[in-house]
């Protein structure tokens, strides 16, 4: 819907932010163009990360050249390419869109410093419940496995609000943007500096375009719908029910949801051990990826990766 406003672009997932912020020891000083028509060409020839779809029929040589000659960050460089996506259909600002960037919205900032970050959370009911049948994890530990995603993401979102402005983050429960589309999309227009009236009713209008995956994203071009809010109801057994609630309990006030009513059955304490130690790994996993962080940015690689403030009068980015 975001990327149906007439002045916003924003691509189907992409997957190259990450590993560009990992690995960006690997390319060097950034002032160098040499290094900067290396990321280029990485990011518009490697298959899988999304640079193809991004680069939107634009030539491979003249997407690279201006990555060449964009300002030598890396968050400019990713900027240019998103800018360019946004610049191939005709719109003068550009988003980006995965689950992930929640759980590395510090990553997001330090790239973007003028970011406008929309957290959309959905009932961790609901959202266990659709992410138990990806194959994401082995379906003995596809709950927990699903739940700590949730967990992890909403807790790394509020461990960062604090040192955001009020223009840099926003809560969206999806439950309301099903419900009430139009008042939901004004607020977030509101927030993101865009236009409402006309162009939220063609965000809700109009067909929504992209390459979606068989399989995960059927519903995505389909009309706007509230049959999946309760679809946990049927898909969750009443002990996996008891645990979603117990785990994430001290979040329902403040997203407004409330405990099945007359729920007897107990969490499972294998499963409730299984979240355990999907807890740990991620705590595990953390806690190394802070300590190569630090080595990355104060010993390896010392260079601002900012993106440079944009033109005046061209706003934030969303």
């Amino acid at each position: 819907m975001l990327d149906n406003h007439p002045d916003l672009a924003v691509p189907a997932e992409t997957n190259l932010v990450f590993p560009l912020w990992r690995f960006r020891v690997r390319y060097g000083d950034l002032r160098d163009a040499a290094n900067r028509r290396r990321i280029g060409e990485w990011i518009f020839l490697t298959q899988g990360f999304g640079g193809q779809r991004i680069r939107a029929r634009r030539d491979p040589v003249e997407a690279i050249e201006r990555i060449v000659a964009a300002p030598p960050t890396l968050g400019s460089i990713l900027a240019t390419c998103f800018e360019m996506y946004a610049e191939m259909h005709g719109k003068p600002r550009w988003g980006d869109k995965r689950p992930g960037y929640a759980g590395q919205i510090d990553t997001m900032f330090a790239l973007f410093p003028d970011a406008q970050f929309i957290n959309l959370v959905r009932d961790p009911r609901a959202a266990v419940a659709s992410q138990m049948p990806l194959g994401w994890a082995a379906e003995d530990t596809a709950l927990a496995h699903s739940l700590a995603n949730w967990e992890t993401a909403v807790a790394r979102v509020d461990a960062m609000a604090p040192r955001l402005r009020p223009d840099q983050l926003l809560d969206v429960r999806y439950e309301d943007l099903v419900r009430d589309p139009a008042t939901e999309l004004e607020r977030i227009c509101a927030f993101a500096g865009l236009r409402g009236g006309d162009a939220v009713a063609h965000m809700i209008s109009a067909e929504r375009r992209g390459t979606f995956r068989e399989g995960w994203h059927e519903r995505l071009n389909e009309p706007i719908s509230t049959a999946p809010i309760d679809s946990w109801r049927e898909r969750l057994r009443p002990g996996d029910v008891a645990l979603v609630e117990q785990a994430t309990c001290r979040w329902f006030g403040r997203f407004g949801y409330r405990p099945l009513p007359g729920l007897t059955a107990a969490a499972d304490p294998v499963q409730m051990a299984r979240l355990d130690e999907q807890r740990r790994r991620r705590r595990r996993k953390w806690r190394r990826h802070r300590i190569d962080e630090l080595k990355r940015r104060y010993v390896l690689y010392r260079r601002p990766v900012a993106a440079e403030p944009r033109a005046a009068g061209r706003g934030p980015h969303p």
